[in-house]
């Protein structure tokens, strides 16, 4: 007696998912070491951050002074703050190196602080590499924008360092910045000693607020203890799985932009003009949401085409 040969959606319901987990490594590992370059199109709440930063004035030195030129406008003063731990980083640690070589093609002074015990050890090394260093210093392979400078601690920026309190600590940046941090820097150096903090003793008086927010405290808390009331100009960086809650304080106003996730931090290294690790990032997000696809795509084909099979009188 002859054996019915077995159809090949019969075949391929034995398939090793196996194969499917080799596929979706070398789809996020390849595009890690070579990136693609895919098109990284931002969205509107990635532009309209981007605006609020382009939108700051641009102050032109006199090296001899480090005072702007006579007709140059005066430097925009921005507060940044960097409320992350190591888990965050991959996804909006690209978008503050992004926006730290944005404020410095345009000479902005910068004062740095956190709310997270986590963060001390990162927003150091942040400095070290983005701010104490140059970011884009001509002859970058990839870049066409200005290059940027180092910049120099307590002249063109100032680190306040940690300090704790969640929301109310928020408030208090809100009414008396220096108070809040003793009225000292984070290595010791009394404000007042500082040329570049003259007029700057709490939130209201900064250009811009920058917030690379994580979770709580962070965006949310400046924008209910101290933003709406004092109509701080704020922009937001969050992770992905945080943007629907910050969405609506874009809506409203409260917030003039937001990054949300890797996809919008490569979004903001697209119009910065410095593809970087959240373009890298993208392209993983992009493959392997592609592997996915393809994953459920072929389920659905097998598994109808066995039972299209079964309906004709094949074996079951």
């Amino acid at each position: 007696m002859a054996v019915a040969r077995e159809h090949w959606s019969e075949r391929l319901q034995r398939f090793d998912r196996r194969w499917i987990f080799l596929v979706m490594a070398i789809a996020v590992v390849v595009p890690l070491f070579f990136p693609l370059g895919l098109p990284a199109k931002p969205d509107p709440m990635t532009k309209a951050a981007f605006n609020a930063v382009e939108a700051l004035p641009t102050c032109e030195l006199d090296p001899a002074t480090d005072q702007p030129r006579p007709g140059s406008p005066r430097c925009a003063r921005v507060f940044v703050s960097l409320d992350l731990d190591p888990a965050s980083t991959p996804e909006i640690e690209p978008f503050y190196r992004a926006v730290a070589l944005h404020l410095k093609r345009k000479h902005a002074r910068l004062v740095f602080a956190t709310t997270w015990y986590q963060a001390p050890p990162l927003v150091e090394r942040y400095l070290r590499e983005t701010v104490d260093a140059a970011i884009a210093p001509p002859g970058t392979d990839g870049y066409a924008g200005a290059p940027d400078a180092p910049y120099r601690k307590n002249v063109d920026y100032v680190n306040l360092g940690f300090r704790d309190g969640r929301g109310a600590i928020i408030q208090q940046f809100g009414t008396d910045l220096r108070d809040a941090f003793d009225g000292h820097a984070d290595d010791g150096t009394p404000l007042d000693r500082i040329p570049m903090m003259q007029g700057l003793n709490k939130l209201k008086d900064f250009d811009l607020i920058v917030l690379v927010s994580a979770g709580s405290p962070g965006a949310k808390e400046y924008v209910q203890f101290v933003g709406t009331r004092e109509k701080l100009p704020m922009i937001a960086a969050c992770t992905a799985v945080s943007t629907t809650d910050l969405a609506p304080y874009f809506q409203t106003g409260q917030l003039i932009g937001l990054v949300g996730g890797m996809a919008g931090s490569a979004g903001y290294e697209n119009l910065v003009g410095k593809p970087g690790a959240g373009t890298a990032g993208a392209d993983v997000l992009n493959i392997a949401n592609l592997v996915v696809i393809a994953a459920i795509l072929f389920g659905n084909v097998v598994f109808f085409a066995g039972r299209w099979h079964r309906r004709r009188g094949g074996r079951r």
